[in-house]
């Protein structure tokens, strides 16, 4: 028996309903992805589900004593509540038992609260609050009015794993997780035995945990009994079949527009059943729901950068007692996607708006290069005013927005991002998680840039939003400095990755890998066993720093001033040369010829490389 059946259930806020008369059923042990578009009503279908939202029309089944725990998609709100008295209160009456157990005095209460507490396997639930907040790096003594919205996400996700309930829905449940966590989740996910249903953005968290889907589009609900991969295959055929059967009825339409605006003599013969499929064409044809496009947006490109965009050398900085960066070196050139990767609260932030200049390391040096020009997406979407419109929210002064050149009006652009014109002109407080972040990279995209600064852009966007900004990223020929714990995002964006690992004593080393996530998991580097106390560290960069305080010769000065346009040179040489070995014909020439060019090329590269060299050491006494 299912634990949860949808009958003809229908749910209508305003243009178009929510769901308009679908069916449903949710079975015990099944791990169902809901998938569809931000705004679609992902949210409102877990609420119904969950017996949070009333319904229109139809019927909600659900099995006799059975138990459905959600995660909420907005942030907790108990302001006076500890993590740990949200977590029991969110277990119901043995939460209640449990927490007055501890303090009761009478023999005779505490008798009562035992038997409710053994009743409901409080002990258990007990333990499971312990384990949950450890796994998701929860202090349960935390006053939730102190809290970020970020913790208090996860405070949401602890109240609904710790029930223990029939069927667990999740809405987003790996956002503002690091990957330790996500991994955590992912492997307690998968041993559960109940049913769960889940939203969320993180593909490999998906594709390792769902063995079903569904997809809510246009108000309909399709239920599929298969893997992510199985699924796209079939949602395909099944939008090229509704394509398809959409033209033969419009076909069929067309010909009997004819046929009831002929003359009289057709009229006098034509059928009054025929009239009414006519009647019932028109009225099918009206009320069709199309897919809302595709989004389409581009990057507004600026200037180039120079060639080094920032070079960072022996660079320490601390936060009180917490070190954010010891000893830390990088340079990141014109071109570099760099995803960095580490726990949350170790300073990811931070150490992006030191490389930034924004703020001044306490030891070493950070260079920003010529030219740069920063666009920032903010992770907890702070910058949009809610009560302003979403045009408004833009924040450019003008009706019109210019894309690499071209000039685009406002709300044009805006819908290249899905949004309707209602929408555009309404409140930005309506929108969803998913929406707003669309709207946070309109903003994003629309003001020139050639370094692309986003802290955990990935959170709430659906799959298709993420299809593009992954594309739109590949292809940007400037730089990306990206903070983000989604592993296939990282996978299919970045070139290297600055990773936090390895703590010793609270102290983390920063190591540099080239390619993205998995690519970072083949190079690791363990953990020394042998490691000496990171006190006796804090020397070298001491003595680095008096190091740094030479100043360069004269003669060295004008040696850098002349290393870029000896680059500029070596640079133009390979292009030639490297244009001369792609030329298909090229192989085609005398032995001796072939082997003369790609010598040069070789020594070419190789001098370039040793010039850059320098550029770095003197540079480092600059």
């Amino acid at each position: 028996m299912s634990l949860i059946s949808f009958d003809k259930v229908s749910i209508d806020f305003g243009a178009h309903p929510i769901l308009h008369s679908v069916n449903l059923t949710i079975s015990k042990g099944q791990k169902l992805a809901l998938i569809g578009r931000n705004g679609e009503g992902k949210s409102t279908l877990l609420k119904i589900m969950a017996g949070e939202m009333p319904i229109d029309d139809g019927q909600v089944i659900k099995q006799d004593g059975m138990k459905v725990a959600m995660m909420k998609q907005s942030a907790v709100n108990e302001s006076e509540s500890t993590v740990r008295e949200f977590l029991l209160h969110a277990l119901g009456e043995v939460g209640h038992a449990l927490e007055q157990y501890e303090t009761a005095v009478d023999p005779n209460k505490m008798a009562e609260y035992q038997h409710v507490i053994d009743e409901n396997n409080g002990w258990e639930l007990l333990q499971q609050i312990d384990v949950v907040t450890t796994k998701l790096k929860l202090n349960p003594n935390d006053v939730i009015k102190s809290l970020s919205g970020g913790v208090r996400r996860r405070i949401n996700l602890a109240a609904a794993l710790v029930q223990m309930p029939d069927v667990l829905l999740l809405d987003e449940p790996t956002n503002h997780l690091d990957i330790e966590s996500i991994l955590w989740l992912q492997d307690m996910v998968n041993k559960l035995h109940c049913a769960v249903v889940f939203v969320t953005h993180d593909r490999t968290f998906l594709k390792s945990i769902a063995n079903g889907i569904i997809e809510l589009d246009r108000g309909k609900i399709y239920q599929y009994d298969c893997n992510y991969e199985t699924y796209l295959v079939r949602r395909e055929d099944r939008l090229d079949a509704e394509v398809k059967e959409w033209e033969r009825l419009d076909k069929k339409l067309s010909q009997e527009e004819v046929w009831v605006r002929q003359g009289i003599k057709a009229r006098r013969t034509r059928s009054e059943s025929r009239v009414k499929d006519l009647v019932a064409l028109r009225e099918e044809r009206k009320t069709r729901r199309t897919q809302s496009g595709t989004t389409k947006a581009a990057i507004n490109v600026a200037d180039a950068s120079g060639k080094k965009v920032i070079v960072a050398h022996n660079v320490g900085f601390k936060y009180g007692d917490q070190t954010i960066l010891k000893g830390f070196s990088t340079k990141i050139m014109r071109g570099d996607k760099v995803g960095i990767i580490g726990p949350n609260g170790v300073g990811k932030t931070t150490m992006v708006q030191l490389l930034l200049g924004e703020i001044e390391p306490q030891e070493g040096s950070v260079k920003v290069g010529t030219g740069v020009e920063v666009a920032y997406f903010d992770q907890l979407k702070q910058a949009i005013n809610d009560e302003d419109t979403v045009q408004n929210n833009l924040q450019l002064g003008t009706d019109f927005v210019e894309i690499n050149g071209k000039p685009r009006h406002v709300i044009s652009y805006l819908q290249d991002f899905l949004f309707n014109a209602e929408k555009i002109r309404g409140p930005a407080s309506v929108l969803s998680g998913g929406e707003r972040s669309r709207l946070l990279l309109a903003r994003l995209f629309a003001r020139p840039a050639n370094v692309i600064v986003m802290d955990e852009p990935t959170n709430d966007l659906d799959m298709e939003t993420l299809d593009l900004i992954q594309d739109l990223l590949f292809d940007f020929k400037g730089t990306l400095i990206l903070i983000s714990h989604d592993r296939d995002f990282i996978d299919n964006v970045c070139t290297q990755t600055i990773v936090y690992e390895n703590p010793v004593d609270g102290v983390y080393d920063v190591n540099e890998y080239i390619g993205g996530y998995e690519d970072y998991l083949r190079q690791r580097r363990q953990p020394e066993t042998n490691k000496a106390p990171k006190k006796d560290k804090a020397k070298p960069i001491e003595k680095t720093k008096t190091d740094n305080s030479h100043k360069l010769t004269f003669k060295e000065k004008h040696e850098l001033e002349q290393l870029p346009s000896i680059i500029d040179q070596l640079e133009s040489q390979i292009a030639a040369l490297s244009e001369q070995v792609c030329d298909p014909e090229f192989y085609n020439k005398a032995e001796a010829d072939i082997k003369k060019v790609t010598t040069e090329l070789a020594d070419k590269e190789k001098e370039l490389q040793t010039v850059y060299n320098r550029w770095d050491e003197l540079e480092a006494k600059d």
